[in-house]
């Protein structure tokens, strides 16, 4: 059986999957003002660009999110004990999720609360949804409980089957998936799309929907999600596939145009499992579109790219309670629904981007909200050796 054989670091993976992460920003801010349509955060305004804009992020993000999840899923465990990676990945998605369910998710809570009902009523309401609510817990904090369940199904697999530590899919098959790639693409958004549309329906005709199994342990999400963060595991197994994968494909961008036009208005009027097998070949097309030009572009060391990079976790944990905030506070604010949306994103930006510069000056903080040791380098010289006292 082929092995894996040590390669160069690839920085577009590291930068796509930060900027998914940043796009959380003007996603939940979209999400915040879109006329006629209510969120967590009510804003009591919004404009048509903004639906338009939270529809064709989710479309693409998550999905493509966990594609680059499940890659390097794949590479690390070919370089490490599956225990001792499996331990790793417990502590750098538990602890910063926890962390921020005590400190920012009442924050962000409240702030809904009180967008949305007198003070006196919106005290209550937190309380008896905090005691009742599984999902007014988890919130954006979702995709962390998906990725444990991900991350420690691969890790079972490898330690039940060594083998598939380094194996890689067959040489003659991935060179005729790579050499039909568009065929293979279709056949997989088929049968991506049939699972999403069969299995996703069985989740909720079965009443799954409910506190426990939906909006705490996220099992509908797991089943969406699943598909893809598979997918990016046989990518970095496939080097033939890979390499169509991330070359730039004109067909397939017009696919993802099609297909995002499609989900923006056929799937909204059909039954949401044939919807959702339209949605599936838009994400994929879009995912691999977005893989193709971050490898085009994004394949070198840039400095600032790579500060928000390592800044791109803390920002997504701090981004929505800010954004939250934000939103109500700005109710009563008379600007252009455009400029406020923008400037709400602007200052989301700014402030979580400040709470990482604190972070990543402070051992315990960095540890507590980013699951990792904060490495020496990082730490200015005055912080590591203060000067004593003239």
């Amino acid at each position: 059986m082929s092995e894996l054989l040590p390669k160069p670091r690839e920085h577009y993976w590291d930068t796509l999957r930060a900027a998914l992460m940043l796009l959380g920003i003007p996603y939940h801010v979209a999400l915040s003002y879109r006329p006629g349509q209510t969120w967590i955060v009510r804003s009591d305004e919004g404009i048509i660009a903004f639906t338009w804009l939270a529809d064709i992020i989710h479309y693409f993000r998550m999905p493509a999110f966990f594609i680059i999840a499940g890659y390097f899923s794949a590479l690390l465990l070919a370089r490490r004990v599956p225990s001792v990676w499996l331990k790793g990945r417990a502590v750098r998605l538990a602890v910063p999720f926890a962390v921020t369910i005590i400190t920012l998710v009442p924050i962000m809570n409240l702030a809904c609360e009180f967008s949305n009902l007198p003070y006196s009523r919106a005290l209550s309401s937190f309380v008896w949804n905090s005691s009742h609510s599984g999902g007014y817990w988890v919130r954006h904090l979702w995709f962390i409980v998906v990725l444990l369940y991900l991350s420690a199904a691969s890790a079972w697999l490898v330690m039940l089957r060594p083998g598939l530590a380094q194996a890689l899919v067959p040489e003659r098959l991935d060179a005729r998936l790579g050499k039909y790639f568009l065929v293979t693409l279709c056949l997989v958004g088929l049968v991506v799309g049939l699972w999403e549309a069969i299995a996703v329906e069985l989740f909720y005709m079965a009443g799954l929907a409910t506190n426990v199994p939906q909006q705490i342990f996220r099992l509908d999400e797991l089943i969406i999600s699943t598909p893809y963060y598979t997918i990016g595991f046989l990518l970095q197994r496939s080097p033939h596939m890979l390499e169509r994968v991330c070359r730039f494909s004109w067909p397939v961008a017009l696919m993802a145009v099609l297909f995002v036009g499609l989900s923006m208005t056929v799937a909204k009027e059909v039954h949401p499992a044939p919807g959702r097998l339209i949605t599936t070949f838009a994400a994929l097309a879009c995912s691999q579109t977005l893989i193709a030009g971050a490898r085009t572009l994004l394949d070198r060391p840039i400095p600032l790219v790579n500060e928000f990079t390592r800044a791109a976790y803390v920002i997504y944990l701090f981004h929505l309670p800010v954004i939250t905030v934000l939103v109500w506070l700005g109710q009563p604010v008379a600007i252009p629904v455009a400029l406020k949306g923008l400037a709400v994103m602007l200052l989301s930006l700014a402030i979580s981007y400040g709470a990482w510069w604190v972070i990543s000056r402070s051992r315990i903080m960095f540890f507590l909200f980013n699951g990792a040791r904060l490495p020496s380098s990082s730490i200015p010289p005055a912080a590591v050796y203060p000067k004593p006292m003239p």
